[in-house]
């Protein structure tokens, strides 16, 4: 509602600075709906902060794409290290599901490559000039090479081969490169380059193992012409495929002398993966491998989760016992007006403390995760492998390595099998948002720390919804960013309707502002009106006294 105000003119008020004094009341209530709102916000980014603590502590001991870390899965905590005799001739590393012990390995045999070299291309006869890697297809095949068919390419200017069994199109305008290009970019399997200083060219199988390079006619005339032969012993083909240069080969070995062949020279048999590091042409002597329990890279992995743990568990309790300041309101904008910045930032700084402070949701999650670090597992409990409960009550339910994490590194050494199972012991059901209490209160009977611990995590930051339609404690309160409860959540509807409040008062405010200029206006209308009265009576008078 636009209206010309003239205040002052008859009563020489400062009208303007009287209705805002009057409105300053009504402003009031409009400031508190305003420190609401921002006592919410603050509230909610402090809570968001909290579930991305909580998100990346579960994210990195709970995510099965991280089984190194992953305390629901065997490989966390079955770590396995490996003693090799000769480590230059051959690597081991040991997975979860190696035999503790000492084992043989005999390599007969390096896996290869098949792999075919030309004949250098230039002849004397074409005065030494080299290929370039700019010439095309054409030019190279009728004026370069011995065996040249000026009718190679159709009369589309096309020409088409198979290599091992894939089909490759060259046209006369492709330059040398595009014409290697082509072949390395197929689905052939074939590395093949041209070297300016030997003037060959070299094809290799970009895997190893027994086989030739396979040609057909069409694919054997051109790399004929190229300086290519099959091999020097062995088959040349069968009619249809011709072999070019050397066969590949696979490796030989003996495992504790049971002779074993693979096409790479990497492989994994009974839990060990070997790495064969040379050449090897003939039978090399016996390699002893042992493998042993990794003790310190387990004792690594839990006193990490420990210190995660009780970093994680110290930013929630921070909160939910932090320091509530009921005197120290959020400031509104007259107020900071009047204020210095190192003034606003202590005060904020203030009335920000407390806002989650004994936060039911958070004190619960705490309650549940202190509860199943006490709970046995199958008669076993984390106080027998040297992880206890801080007795000092101000650490809240951190956890301590006893005895400086020597305890712990024994109980890995003497029994590293009940360690991991302690924590990664799963249960047959699947953690589900759906579950039945039945259903939970099985898993939870048949889970070992981790999944347990992991459930109370997803409980709280899930994403999928339970039988109610309700996703992740946390998120309902707070939401996540990326998920439709970043808009859909407590905080966010306890706002919406603040907002409602505060459109509703400054409505309201601008209705009573506006009546009040209006009754000001009045006054000096009647004002102005009565001065031009008194003016009137005052000539009357003065002429009748004459």
């Amino acid at each position: 509602m636009n209206v010309l105000r003239l205040t002052g003119i008859a009563s020489g008020l400062d009208t303007d600075q009287i209705v805002k004094d009057l409105m300053r009341i009504e402003r009031m209530k409009v400031d508190r709906f305003y420190q609401q709102r921002q006592t919410l916000e603050w509230q909610k980014e402090q809570y968001r902060e909290i579930i991305n603590k909580v998100r990346v502590f579960r994210d990195k001991y709970f995510d099965l794409l991280k089984p190194e870390t992953n305390l629901t899965s065997p490989t966390s905590l079955k770590k396995m290290t490996t003693k090799v005799s000769a480590a230059d001739l051959v690597s081991v590393t040991a997975t979860a599901s190696a035999i503790l012990g000492e084992s043989t390995f005999q390599v007969i045999q390096s896996a290869t490559a098949a792999r075919a070299v030309s004949e250098k291309v230039t002849k004397e006869s074409e005065n030494g000039n080299r290929l370039s890697f700019s010439d095309t297809l054409e030019h190279i095949f009728s004026n370069r090479l011995e065996n040249a068919n000026d009718q190679i390419f159709s009369e589309e200017g096309q020409f088409a081969f198979r290599l091992n069994g894939v089909e490759i199109t060259v046209n006369a305008d492709d330059t040398l490169n595009t014409f290697l290009q082509k072949i390395n970019n197929s689905q052939a399997g074939i590395q093949i380059s041209y070297s300016t200083f030997s003037d060959t060219f070299t094809m290799v199988a970009r895997s190893t193992g027994a086989g030739h390079i396979e040609t057909d006619e069409n694919g054997f005339e051109l790399f004929s012409a190229l300086g290519f032969s099959g091999p020097e012993e062995g088959p040349i083909g069968d009619g249809e495929i011709h072999y070019l240069g050397e066969a590949g080969r696979d490796a030989k070995f003996r495992i504790n002398g049971f002779e074993g062949s693979s096409r790479t020279n990497t492989f994994t048999i009974d839990g060990l993966t070997y790495t064969i590091l040379q050449k090897v042409d003939e039978e090399q002597p016996v390699v002893t491998v042992t493998t042993e329990t990794d003790t310190e890279a387990i004792y690594k992995v839990l006193e990490g989760f420990v210190n995660d743990y009780n970093e994680l568990i110290e930013t929630i309790n921070n909160k939910i016992n932090e320091e509530y300041f009921r005197s120290f309101p959020p400031l509104t904008e007259e107020q900071k007006e009047a204020m210095s910045e190192k003034e606003i930032e202590l005060w904020e700084e203030k009335a920000k403390s407390g806002l989650l402070r004994r936060d039911s949701a958070l004190e619960g999650m705490l309650r549940n995760m202190r509860t199943v670090l006490y709970d046995a597992v199958d008669g076993m409990n984390i106080t027998q492998i040297g992880i206890e409960t801080s007795r000092d009550y101000r650490d809240h339910g951190k956890l301590v390595l006893t005895n400086g994490g020597a305890d712990l590194k024994q109980a890995i050494a003497q029994n590293p099998d009940k360690v991991a199972e302690l924590f990664t012991r799963r249960s047959e059901i699947s953690y589900s948002a759906t579950l039945t209490a039945e259903e939970r209160a099985q898993r939870y009977t048949e889970s070992g720390i981790g999944a347990r611990i992991s459930d109370i995590l997803n409980d709280n930051i899930r994403t999928t919804r339970d039988k109610d339609g309700k996703k992740g404690i946390l998120l309902e309160r707070a939401g996540i960013e990326g998920d439709i409860t970043e808009f859909r959540n407590f905080y966010d509807d306890r706002i919406k309707e603040v907002n409602k409040q505060i459109d509703r008062l400054n409505e309201l405010f601008a209705r009573k502002e506006e009546a009040y200029y209006r009754q000001f206006a009045a006054m000096e209308k009647a004002l102005q009106q009565l001065y031009v009265q008194a003016d009137y009576l005052m000539v009357q008078l003065q002429r009748n006294s004459y």
